[in-house]
């Protein structure tokens, strides 16, 4: 199990560089042409979405990697069963706002829906972001097997 997510999670890292990459490159095109006096239009709006993709791709493997943004002022005084426990009630948390999204963005898929200014039309995106959050739920119950609570 811990091999096919690692998996799932190593294709979205990559989704995430590359479109991170294609993101660099566009917006240093989109500055050239804006300086040139040649603004291409819609650059804002391909900007946001490659964004998109950049989160919700990124969002296993920040969770694998134990790097989603923590305070641990209080928690790291406390002992260790009582960490372990705040730990899972986390994860729990998080887990049911992963399925939550998930559940929403299936419920809401409509295929005729375009961007405003493109008409690129968003039901990619929100199969990308329901393919994201399913990896970090992934994630999250692997982290439940190997019994590893505390980041």
């Amino acid at each position: 199990m811990n091999k096919i997510i690692k998996y799932i999670t190593d294709i979205n890292k990559w989704i995430a560089y590359v479109g991170l990459l294609l993101m660099v490159a566009l917006v240093f095109c989109f500055s050239v042409s804006r300086t040139i006096g040649v603004p291409i239009i819609g650059d804002i709006e391909i900007v946001q979405f490659l964004m998109a993709v950049i989160i919700f791709a990124s969002l296993a493997f920040t969770e694998s990697e134990n790097s989603h943004i923590s305070i641990g002022i209080f928690t790291e005084k406390l002992p260790l069963f009582l960490q372990n426990i705040l730990g899972i009630i986390g994860k729990l948390i998080t887990l049911v706002f992963c399925l939550l999204v998930i559940w929403v963005f299936i419920e809401k898929m409509e295929y005729s829906t375009t961007s405003l200014l493109l008409k690129i039309p968003l039901y990619p995106f929100k199969y990308l972001l329901i393919i994201g959050f399913a990896a970090w739920c992934l994630e999250i119950i692997k982290k439940f097997a190997n019994k590893k609570f505390i980041d």
